[in-house]
């Protein structure tokens, strides 16, 4: 126990030693740390007190001579007229009395001053510009940014009085001549800028200060030509509204509208017939044609590209208008160059859905079961299908624009799978082309021969071939290449039916004569040695189902016999 006390007395010791010499060593720091800061502030201190005593000497003096006359004027004023005059005498004896602290008041009042009156300049300036004052009719009808302004409510106010030129006029009683608009005068004036007038305020005043009858009512545009004006706007609306509804199928997609831009512009319009309408008016002007069916006469010497130039359409916008149009023009024939155009147009703006096919793709797939140039199809292509969304545009009806939207896959193209040979070719002998210069049997399950090469019995004639049949009937049966090569022929061939031929190679061709219409290959396609042409039948001139077989070498018949295994 004793030992341990001793080992806690040292340790204690340790730590009060720690701390006494750590607290020292912090103060020292902190004391060496706070030596520049308090060095700073003593000279900042300093040089304020110099400022002070200096530089702001003649302020602080200042300040006490208008704090003292400030105390006199106080104690000099009075309601007394007498004393009033003695203030009037003092003021004039403290200006010059006081004459700097006066000095040096004005002297930070006047920039101050100075600097309010700039900044009220700017925001004047700022929200004011330069403008033209225009008088009509000894009055002031608005201000615009220029003159293009004026001229534009100008020709607005034409539109509306159904006028075209300034100088049109209307006979007075007394037999003088009047304009409907007359001429304006400008003046150049500064005005805020929330006092500028627009083309259609301008154009409103004019009408108004006119000397002519004038009324409110609501102005029909279509594509910025005046129509007519009728007194009330819900009139004109119906009368469009009914011209769309008629063209409204019930479907959701369909998106009705017109094609030429329409404005409605309320306000004010010559008071005549010529100018105001009813919806019946406007319905009947609406319905009718901008232009009627152009025709043309054919001359001597007319072509179809020639009309077409002169008529300014293609040849083929000739032949869509006149749908049994022919070469053979004759004179004075007329022909449609140009169909009627509606005085109005609607469009129909709808979702369309439609299919198309998906190509499908081959790959190639290496095989030493087949000979070079030898190809065998294992799984057969299949054109996939795909949904189309299109957004369609007619114009009464006649389809303009087709857009296409997105495409979906309904069905996956299946990929056509071909075998390509890569085994050789075996090494010709002689002049056959073929392995060890034997062909091999062309069929399966037909053996006999039921008439051989050459001179036939019973006075017949020549047999350039071998008539192959199998007992109990030969139709059906499959007929093989009897070796590699190429088609040089697949199809009908007169009185052989339908027939194959084929070219080995060297000189060496076979052909097959009277098979059924079932054709496994065709002509240009590459073929192997036992692979199946077709099957046996009984067409062309024969007497029953067999296979008529011949060899040729050079374009000459020889005997089958001598090149079959």
């Amino acid at each position: 126990m004793d030992f341990l006390d001793t080992i806690y007395r040292q340790i204690y010791y340790i730590g009060i030693q720690t701390l006494r010499y750590g607290k020292r060593f912090f103060s020292w720091l902190l004391s060496l740390l706070l030596k520049p800061v308090k060095a700073f502030g003593t000279l900042i201190f300093t040089i304020f007190i110099v400022i002070d005593k200096h530089a702001l000497k003649t302020f602080h003096k200042r300040t006490e001579e208008l704090k003292t006359l400030l105390k006199e004027a106080k104690s000099v004023s009075t309601n007394n007229a007498n004393e009033k005059k003695n203030l009037f005498h003092y003021i004039k004896v403290a200006f010059s009395r006081y004459k700097k602290a006066f000095a040096y008041v004005l002297n930070f009042a006047l920039p101050v001053v100075s600097l309010v009156i700039l900044l009220n300049v700017i925001s004047f300036w700022s929200q004011s510009a330069f403008a033209l004052e225009i008088n009509y009719n000894d009055e002031i009808i608005g201000y615009v940014q220029d003159e293009a302004v004026y001229k534009e409510a100008r020709k607005l106010a034409f539109d509306r009085l159904d006028i075209n030129t300034a100088s049109v006029g209307l006979p007075q009683e007394d037999g003088k001549e009047t304009q409907l608009i007359g001429d304006a005068e400008y003046k150049i004036k500064r005005v805020k800028r929330v006092q500028f007038n627009d083309a259609t305020e301008i154009c409103d005043k004019l009408i108004e200060k006119s000397d002519n009858k004038i009324t409110n009512a609501c102005g029909v545009y279509i594509d910025d030509n005046f129509i007519c004006a009728v007194k009330n706007e819900t009139d004109a609306l119906s009368v469009f509204d009914s011209i769309l509804s008629e063209h409204e199928t019930g479907d959701a997609n369909a998106v009705v509208s017109f094609v030429e831009n329409i404005d409605y512009v309320q306000g004010l319009y010559l008071d005549s017939e010529k100018v105001i309408k009813d919806a019946e008016y406007l319905q009947e002007k609406l319905s009718s044609n901008k232009s009627e069916n152009k025709y043309y006469t054919v001359e001597e010497g007319d072509t179809i590209i020639s009309i077409a130039q002169k008529n300014d359409v293609s040849k083929s916008q000739l032949y869509a208008l006149n749908p049994e149009l022919t070469e053979n023009l004759q004179i004075g024939q007329e022909l449609l160059v140009s169909k009627a155009v509606d005085f109005i147009r609607v469009q129909t703006t709808k979702t369309e859905y439609k299919e198309a096919e998906i190509p499908f793709d081959t790959v190639t797939i290496n095989t030493s079961s087949l000979y070079v140039g030898d190809k065998k199809t294992v799984t057969k292509g299949e054109n996939g299908v795909e949904q189309i969304t299109e957004l369609v545009t007619y114009i009464d009806g006649v389809k303009v624009e087709s857009k296409e939207v997105s495409r979906t896959t309904i069905k996956e193209a299946v990929s056509e799978k071909v075998q390509v040979g890569t085994k050789k070719q075996p090494a010709s002998s002689g002049s056959t082309g073929v392995s060890n210069g034997k062909l091999q049997w062309p069929t399966i399950g037909a053996n006999k021969i039921s008439s051989p090469y050459g001179k036939r019995n019973f006075g017949d004639g020549w047999h350039g071939g071998i008539d192959i049949v199998r007992p109990g009937g030969s139709s059906g049966c499959t007929v093989v290449a009897a070796g590699s090569g190429v088609v040089t022929f697949a199809g009908w061939y007169g009185s052989g039916g339908y027939t194959v031929m084929i070219d080995h190679g060297n000189g060496l061709s076979t052909m097959y004569n009277h098979m059924q219409n079932t054709l496994k290959v065709r002509t240009g396609q590459r073929v192997s040695s036992g692979q199946a042409i077709g099957n046996i039948g009984a067409t062309g001139y024969v007497t029953g189902a067999h296979l008529h077989f011949e060899v040729k070498v050079n374009g000459k018949n020889v005997n089958p016999m001598l090149y079959i295994k």
